[in-house]
């Protein structure tokens, strides 16, 4: 038995955690909102902070989301708003979260779906801190259900030509 545990172990978890900690080496400040499966109202403000400790290197910042099945669009429109550090001061974004058959795109995991959508890149701090955003659905319906958890993040920008 303890054998078999081992073996689940090893050919199971450790896989799945080098796969989730390798597809994160470049984010250096992350955060997240859980919504209430009640649904996310147009009028529910998200409020995420990212930490920027390094004014030379250029980011990325990447919207996060995660979804069910019980969402019932092909696409999600968000408006974002940055703080004065932020070099997102207002913009309306557009993540595409079903093909045109109405497949899943992401990366699933049990009942949910993951992805992400850059929202700028190459992006250079004036200063070190807390850089604070807010974040609200823009559907025309006033609740949308299914969305489980929207997130940013800050990620090492890439060279030209890097994968």
């Amino acid at each position: 038995m303890t054998k078999r545990i081992v073996h689940i172990l090893l050919c199971v978890v450790f896989p799945l955690v080098l796969l989730l900690t390798g597809c994160q080496r470049d984010v250096v400040s992350s955060a997240h909102h859980d919504l209430p499966e009640q649904g996310w109202s147009m009028t529910d403000t998200v409020r995420l902070s990212l930490d920027v400790n390094d004014t030379v290197q250029a980011y990325d910042i990447a919207l996060t989301l995660r979804h069910t099945d019980r969402y019932t669009y092909q696409n999600l429109w968000l408006f974002v708003q940055g703080d004065s550090l932020s070099p997102v001061q207002t913009d309306t974004v557009m993540a595409c979260l079903a093909d045109d058959r109405g497949r899943w795109l992401g990366t699933r995991a049990g009942r949910y779906y993951s992805g992400y959508v850059t929202i700028c890149r190459g992006v250079l701090f004036p200063q070190a801190g807390s850089c604070a955003f807010t974040i609200v659905q823009g559907m025309r319906d006033s609740v949308i259900y299914g969305i489980a958890d929207v997130g940013l993040e800050l990620r090492k920008a890439k060279a030209y030509g890097e994968e």
